[in-house]
C-alpha cells in the first residue's frame, strides 16, 4: 500500500502549491498501537459528493475579459483544467446582485405578460463566461441560479434594494418570470440544474434583496413556482433548493417547510451560506432529519469592507492581492466542518474579483480565490485557492465521506473514498506546532507516521 502527500506549509511555502512528497509506506500494526492514532473506517460511508465549483457573476465575467486571451487560458485551466481545481459546479444570479455593475431586471415595468423579457445584460458578460467554461471543462459543469431580488414593481418596497417583499398577487406571475429564465438560458444550451428561490430571504441589505419567511417560502414553492416548472416540463431538469442563507437558521427553515408532506416531494436539497459563524450541528440536524436532502455550501468569501483582518497595514488593494494565510484557513476550517456534517456540495463566491475586490456597485469589496490585476495582465492565486484545491482537486464527484476519530482536536480532519477506490484524508493545523499523527487503516490493518507541520493543510492518498 502506498499513499502521497501534497501540502502547503504556510503563507511563505504558498510558492509550492500543490508539492508532492516521497511516498509513505504503511506498516501492519502488529503490536496494537494506541497512542497519536488517526483511524480511517473505509467501510463505514456517509454522503456522497457532488463536488466543487464558484460563482459566475457578471463582476467575475467581467474581470476574465479584461485579460488577454492567454491569461483567460490560463484561468480556465486553473478553475476546469486537468491541473487546476477541477470544478464541476457553478452558480450564477437571476438579474442583478451586489457583484454587478449596477441594477437591472429584465423586464419593463407593469408587464404581466413577459413580452419584453430581456436577457440582454446577461449576454455582454455572464452567458459568454459561461459558455467558453463550459467548453473548456474536463467534466460536466452543474449550475444554480438565484435571485437577489424580484423585479421592483413586484415587491411591496417597489425597489430592488433594502429588503422588501414579494408582492402575494404577484406569486404566480414571478414563478412564470423564473421559468422563463429559465427556459432562455436553455435557448442559450445552458441548463440550470438547480434553483433557488432567494439569495439570503432573510437580510435586507443596500443592494438587491428581498424578505421570504418561512411561510412565504413554502407557499411559494409548494402552491406556484414547482407547478409552474412543471406545467413548462423543468422540474426534473432544474431542482428546487431552498433557505440559500446562513447555518444558524437553515434547520429551522428546513424543518418548517419540509414538514409540508407535498413540499417535501418538490425540494431537492438545503443551501447554505457561512457569514454567521460555524453552526455545523445544523447542518448535522437537517441530515439526520432529511437524509435524503442534498446539502450545499452556495456563498462565502472574505468580507473585505467589513472589517475583515488583513496584513496590509490599511492598504485593502494589497490585501486584496496578497490575501493572509488566515483567509485561506477559513476556508479549510469551514469546509471540513460543513463535510463532516453532511455538505455534498461546495460553490464558492466569485470566481475572479479586480484588486480592489470588484467590482461591486454598493463598495461590498471581497476576496477571490483568482484574483485579476488587469493594468498589469497579471493573476494573483490567494491562499484560498490552494486550500479549496485540497480539496476539489482529489475529491472527485461520485466520492463518499467516511468515518474518522483521531486522537486530537488540535487537527480538523476530512476523509473520502472516491470512485477509483482511494482513500483521501486531508488534514489541518492550525496551530503553530507540528504535531504527530500515525495513520491507521483499520480495514488493512496498516499504519504510517507523518508529522504535520505547524500552519499546514495536508492531503494523504492512498489504494484502498
Amino acid at each position: 500500500m502506498t499513499s502521497k502527500i501534497r501540502h502547503i506549509k504556510s503563507a511563505k511555502d504558498a510558492a509550492k502549491k500543490f508539492a508532492q512528497q516521497p511516498e509513505l509506506s504503511f506498516k501492519p500494526d502488529n503490536n496494537y498501537q494506541e497512542m497519536q492514532l488517526l483511524m480511517i473506517y473505509s467501510d463505514i460511508t456517509y454522503q456522497t459528493i457532488t463536488g466543487f465549483g464558484g460563482a459566475f457573476t457578471e463582476a467575475s465575467a467581467i474581470n476574465y475579459y479584461q485579460m488577454s486571451s492567454a491569461i483567460q487560458q490560463q484561468i480556465k485551466e486553473a478553475y476546469f483544467g486537468t491541473t487546476g481545481l477541477k470544478y464541476n459546479l457553478g452558480r450564477t444570479h437571476i438579474a442583478s446582485c451586489d457583484f454587478s455593475t449596477g441594477n437591472y431586471q429584465y423586464l419593463a415595468p407593469n408587464d404581466v405578460s413577459l413580452t419584453s423579457f430581456d436577457l440582454s445584460q446577461d449576454h455582454k458578460y455572464i452567458i459568454p463566461f459561461i459558455h467558453e467554461c463550459l467548453r473548456y471543462s474536463i467534466q460536466p459543469i452543474s449550475l444554480m441560479a438565484s435571485p437577489w431580488s424580484p423585479p421592483e414593481w413586484m415587491k411591496d418596497n417597489q425597489n430592488l434594494l433594502k429588503g422588501g417583499k414579494l408582492l402575494t398577487k404577484y406569486y404566480q406571475l414571478y414563478a412564470e418570470y423564473l421559468a422563463k429564465y429559465l427556459k432562455e438560458y436553455a435557448v442559450q444550451n445552458i441548463t440550470i440544474n438547480y434553483l433557488t428561490i432567494q439569495n439570503e430571504p432573510y437580510a435586507v441589505q443596500r443592494w438587491e434583496s428581498c424578505i421570504y419567511r418561512d411561510q412565504d417560502e413554502l407557499v411559494f414553492i409548494r402552491d406556484h413556482l414547482y407547478p409552474t416548472l412543471v406545467n413548462h416540463d423543468l422540474h426534473t431538469t432544474s431542482k428546487i433548493v431552498i433557505w440559500d442563507h446562513n447555518k444558524e437558521h437553515c434547520f429551522m427553515r428546513a424543518r418548517h417547510i419540509l414538514a409540508d408532506k407535498q413540499a417535501y416531494t418538490m425540494i431537492h436539497g438545503i443551501a447554505f451560506h457561512w457569514y454567521s459563524g460555524d453552526h455545523f450541528e445544523n447542518l448535522r440536524l437537517c441530515k439526520e432529519f432529511f437524509p435524503d436532502k442534498e446539502l450545499f455550501f452556495t456563498e462565502g468569501c472574505v468580507e473585505l469592507s467589513v472589517g475583515s483582518p488583513t496584513n496590509s497595514g490599511g492598504n485593502e488593494n494589497v490585501a486584496v492581492i496578497q490575501s493572509p494565510w488566515e483567509f485561506g484557513e477559513k476556508y479549510a476550517h469551514d469546509l471540513i466542518g460543513n463535510f463532516n456534517n453532511g455538505m455534498s456540495a461546495y460553490i464558492d463566491w466569485n470566481l475572479l474579483l479586480d484588486t480592489t475586490g470588484g467590482p461591486n456597485h454598493v463598495s461590498n469589496f471581497c476576496s477571490a480565490p483568482i484574483i485579476c490585476d488587469a493594468e498589469n495582465q497579471t493573476i494573483h492565486y490567494q491562499p484560498s485557492y490552494y486550500f479549496i484545491g485540497h480539496f476539489s482537486k482529489y475529491v472527485p464527484q461520485g466520492s463518499k465521506r467516511i468515518a474518522h476519530s483521531c486522537y486530537t482536536d488540535k487537527l480538523e480532519i476530512s476523509c473520502f473514498l472516491t470512485p477509483e477506490q482511494k482513500i483521501v484524508t486531508v488534514v489541518f493545523n492550525s496551530t503553530e506546532k507540528d504535531i504527530p499523527l500515525i495513520i491507521k487503516d483499520v480495514t488493512s490493518n496498516g499504519l504510517v507516521s507523518v508529522m504535520i507541520d505547524k500552519k499546514s493543510i495536508n492531503t494523504f492518498i492512498y489504494n484502498h
